[in-house]
């Protein structure tokens, strides 16, 4: 597991330097525009590939499809690309020249998104752990290098989306190379198809749900307060997503072969097992982040950001930060309620319930108070999803939540808020994290001694490797 989580969290370190270049070299209004763009071919993506590389995580395993899953994924993936291509060309006779441009941004980074994605979750179904390691690396390092060169060279905010398309196109490509050599691609039978698109596409645009927040909260800022106040939202929001959801996230994929083998090989219980072992570790990787963005938000944004620029985006943290905890524990745990039980249309129902209340909040707080009230939006409507989420989930597959390991996370975090909070009244950035990983250090030592699970086999493996 160490091949697939690591990297993954190696590459969320990556993107938060990525995301201090790019507000540095684009500026607020800019970097609003590109990070627009991002989400629009992240949505797009969303429509187009996702259902199939979801599809192969839990059909792999599957007897039903006699080990030919990721082949046949492969082919439907070939025959989107190919219709994609003929979308975006006929787009050109239908849309107004002024949105050509955005749109093809925008399918440009979906196209590019859609091979790194495909290429890595094969490359996970074959345990390549190395190869895995270096095409999640090797994707921000060349897209980073290439969007800053561009920009730089006079690009502006374009050259940048074409910069980290590129990144994600090559290293994807060299995945997929690998993929058809071991698997083959053909093209899916209708009714392979059909079961692929029937559990896959609800949840891809489930999964996307956190997208679909960010891109109307921005559009919205945009509207009513300018683009600058987008670009400084869109800064916190990737902060905290990047920092805490993504990890989340992260530990779900890379779980999720291991959940779906167990239930289908030996049952329920079995699988049941597993997810109680990942929450621990889900709640000891993501509690300490949650603490550290709401108490200690001024010492992050100060360095990531040029003095005005943090000065913005600090307010915005504090409430994203816990919104990010909350959306990423809805779909890195509670869907596992509905996958396991191929219910994923009443997550689609959810999902977009709960979007037309976040938009519709969005816009009345919006328009009432202005910038800052973009983040209790978002947390507001981040709450009425997850509740939503919970009681229908407990209705079709009663997931057991591990209460005492969530408890014991909580006390963790109680004991690690107060260092959080005097790092921050600290001027000194050396004192500063001194003072967070000491607090760190205490936050795991109370987690031993109270036998949370994680945090006990965290200390186990590191002892015997030290004797």
């Amino acid at each position: 597991m160490t091949w697939f989580f690591v990297p993954r969290m190696l590459s969320a370190f990556i993107a938060i330097a990525i995301l201090i270049v790019m507000t540095r070299v684009l500026g607020p209004a800019d970097f609003g525009r590109y990070n627009l763009t991002l989400l629009a071919g992240m949505l797009l993506f969303s429509f187009t590939f996702h259902w199939l590389a979801i599809s192969v995580g839990r059909f792999h395993h599957a007897r039903e499809f006699q080990g030919k899953t990721i082949a046949t994924v492969l082919g439907a993936a070939a025959l989107l690309a190919v219709f994609l291509v003929c979308l975006a060309i006929a787009v050109q006779l239908i849309l107004p020249a002024a949105w050509v441009g955005g749109f093809f941004l925008a399918v440009i980074f979906c196209t590019s998104h859609a091979m790194y994605e495909l290429g890595t979750v094969c490359l996970r179904q074959y345990n390549e752990g190395p190869k895995f390691a270096a095409v999640t690396l090797l994707r921000q390092a060349l897209g980073v290098s290439l969007a800053v060169s561009f920009v730089l060279r006079g690009g502006g905010y374009a050259s940048a989306v074409i910069g980290m398309s590129m990144g994600a196109a090559m290293t994807g490509a060299y995945a997929l190379v690998f993929a058809v050599r071991r698997s083959g691609i053909v093209l899916p039978g209708r009714d392979a198809l059909g079961t692929y698109f029937r559990f896959g596409f609800p949840l891809a645009v489930v999964s996307s749900s956190a997208s679909f927040f960010a891109m109307s909260t921005q559009s919205l800022l945009a509207y009513f307060a300018g683009m600058d106040a987008a670009g400084y939202f869109a800064a916190a929001q990737t902060l905290a997503s990047k920092a805490l959801k993504l990890p989340m996230t992260t530990l779900s994929r890379v779980v999720a072969p291991s959940v779906f083998e167990a239930h289908e090989t030996s049952g329920t219980s079995s699988s049941d097992a597993v997810l109680d072992r990942y929450f621990s570790f889900l709640m000891l990787i993501s509690m300490p982040i949650v603490v550290v963005l709401v108490c200690a938000a001024d010492v992050f944004t100060n360095l990531l950001f040029e003095p005005g620029f943090a000065a913005q985006t600090d307010l915005y943290l504090r409430l994203l930060a816990p919104a990010a905890f909350i959306i990423g524990l809805q779909g890195a745990y509670f869907s596992y309620a509905f996958m396991r039980s191929k219910m994923t249309g009443l997550q689609l129902g959810i999902s977009i319930g709960s979007l037309v209340v976040h938009a519709l909040l969005s816009l009345v707080i919006i328009y009432r108070f202005g910038a800052p009230g973009a983040p209790v939006a978002f947390l507001i409507s981040g709450l009425v999803s997850f509740f939503a989420y919970y009681y229908v989930g407990r209705k079709v597959d009663p997931l057991r939540v591990p209460m005492s390991e969530l408890s014991k996370a909580a006390l963790g975090a109680i004991a690690y808020a107060p260092f959080g909070l005097a790092a921050e009244r600290t001027a000194n950035l050396t004192l500063q994290f001194a003072i967070l990983g000491t607090g760190l250090i205490v936050m795991f030592g109370i987690l031993v001694c109270v036998r949370q699970v994680a945090a006990v086999t965290v200390w186990e493996k590191a002892r015997l490797r030290v004797v």
